[in-house]
């Protein structure tokens, strides 16, 4: 004997973050659901059974389905969409989920996601689907935590960590632009930017200044409404994007 202790089990890690286990398998089970339905049996799933089972799309959300918001967070198009996002997602929602607990977990993914996909729908008439959206809001979430642990600009950005996540996020919405098509960029943008604020929030839930947090909380919640509602005001939106 060495005396070494055993590692968690697999229930243990499961319990540390059990929402992000759950949004994996979701977006697994979902996607095996949509494969089955379209019937070809291929690498990818048809626009017309992405549309049916809940993917964005600009008319049908301004025509009274603002659930979409929801669903096509949890559908992807293809085998590599989904296997990308669920590899890239699994780690640092984990992390994300431990620091803040599984309620303000949820709180942040929810609410980053559905706003990244009102930004797609205000910036592009076209459907989208994918956990990306929510995936650069949790990735800003991680980042803002990160700069209120380091305390200063300085060392936020002298944090190699933070030079690899921010190189590699901004290369991929510069391919998303330049290279790659199908990649929705106003997602992703729309991610980061409900995701900055949400994370400093997170960072913040226990200082001693509780009323200047529940404002700015409140500030975070009315500002992310009035994104969402917008994107369901028929006729309201532009056409920034790349069909």
């Amino acid at each position: 004997m060495n005396g070494d202790r055993p590692g968690p089990s697999f229930a243990d890690r499961i319990l540390l973050s059990p929402l992000t286990w759950f949004i994996s398998a979701l977006n697994v089970a979902m996607f095996l659901l949509t494969w089955v339905r379209d019937g070809s049996h291929g690498f990818s799933i048809d626009v017309e059974t992405l549309v049916a089972y809940g993917s964005t799309s600009r008319v049908l959300i301004q025509q009274g389905e603002p659930w979409r918001l929801v669903t096509a967070m949890f559908l992807h198009g293809d085998w590599l969409h989904l296997g990308m996002n669920v590899l890239f997602m699994f780690g640092l929602l984990a992390a994300v989920e431990r620091y803040a607990g599984s309620a303000w977990f949820a709180f942040a993914y929810l609410t980053t996601g559905t706003g990244a996909y009102a930004v797609s729908v205000l910036s592009r008439p076209g459907i989208s689907v994918g956990a990306s959206g929510a995936a650069f809001g949790i990735l800003a979430v991680y980042l803002a935590l990160l700069y209120r642990r380091e305390g200063s600009w300085n060392s936020f950005i002298a944090n190699p960590g933070v030079r690899s996540i921010l190189s590699q996020s901004g290369a991929w919405i510069l391919a998303g632009f330049f290279l790659f098509r199908g990649i929705d960029n106003a997602a992703h943008i729309g991610g980061i930017v409900f995701g900055i604020p949400c994370g400093l929030l997170l960072g913040k839930r226990q200082g001693p200044r509780r009323h200047a947090w529940l404002a700015f909380l409140l500030q975070y919640i009315l500002v992310w409404l009035a994104v969402v509602v917008l994107a369901c005001i028929p006729g309201m939106g532009f056409d920034f994007g790349r069909e």
